[in-house]
């Protein structure tokens, strides 16, 4: 139990064993240490030096031979103090460096023309691309999977699973399906969804989600693919043609 928590301040296995050690010798050479810890003797010293920088373990020359001996175990709070102080700085830090990685992934996906997904995980990633790309209570626009794809039960388990996330980031999904979709939209799950319409008109282009500069194509089936196409001017079309499409479509 007591290594457990010396564990969770951060000490390894091999300074747990010598710290619990020497507060059972006392002040010690490095012999008895080593045979009471089990610490090979190529070690001892790397150990006994950490646990000294940490605070926990202090050492006195006796006749050119120096005894070490574990700090009061109150110097426990004072370490645990210090490691929170560094978390706390660190997350400062990271805060500072989010931006600046956010910025260099954005550049580089701004690089790319497209981007190929294979299977379930991989649309799966697809679909999450796009969803990070959309700021919250932006609209999530884009044309339904085929009719028999949206009817599997494989694909309504993903997008009950997939609208939880567009809910919680608030957006307002909006799809244009075939027609021949409106028994399947119109039932379970999907009659359940949030912030989610559906107007259909004839012959609809399947499987498209179109979000800032991103076009998203996919297709399920027995293995899903996906491509993601980074092109501004392409992305704007679709989102023109969407938006035209989406005023003379029937509810």
């Amino acid at each position: 139990m007591e290594e457990n928590v010396l564990y969770s301040l951060g000490l390894t296995k091999s300074e747990v064993k010598v710290y619990l050690t020497l507060l059972e010798l006392g002040s010690s050479t490095t012999g008895p240490i080593m045979d009471k810890a089990r610490v090979s003797s190529s070690k001892i010293y790397g150990i006994l030096e950490r646990l000294t920088e940490k605070g926990l373990v202090s050492f006195i020359i006796k006749s050119k031979t120096k005894y070490y001996q574990a700090s009061s175990p109150d110097a426990l709070m004072d370490y645990f103090s210090k490691k929170e102080i560094e978390i706390k700085q660190q997350e400062i830090e990271i805060k500072k460096l989010i931006p600046e990685l956010k910025l260099k992934q954005n550049l580089l996906r701004n690089k790319r023309e497209a981007q190929v997904y294979l299977g379930w995980k991989g649309i799966m990633n697809a679909f999450n691309f796009i969803l990070e790309d959309l700021n919250k209570k932006d609209d999530y626009v884009g044309f339904a999977q085929t009719p028999g794809e949206e009817e599997s039960k494989e694909v309504k388990l993903f997008f009950s699973q997939y609208q939880k996330k567009r809910e919680e980031k608030r957006l307002n999904t909006k799809l244009i399906a075939d027609k021949s979709q409106k028994n399947v939209f119109k039932s379970k799950p999907y009659a359940d969804f949030k912030n989610f319409h559906v107007r259909y008109i004839e012959n609809s282009p399947p499987g498209i989600v179109i979000s800032r500069n991103n076009i998203f194509i996919s297709a399920f089936g027995i293995l899903p693919v996906g491509v993601i196409i980074t092109s501004k001017e392409i992305a704007d079309s679709f989102r023109n043609y969407f938006y035209k499409e989406w005023e003379k479509a029937g509810s």
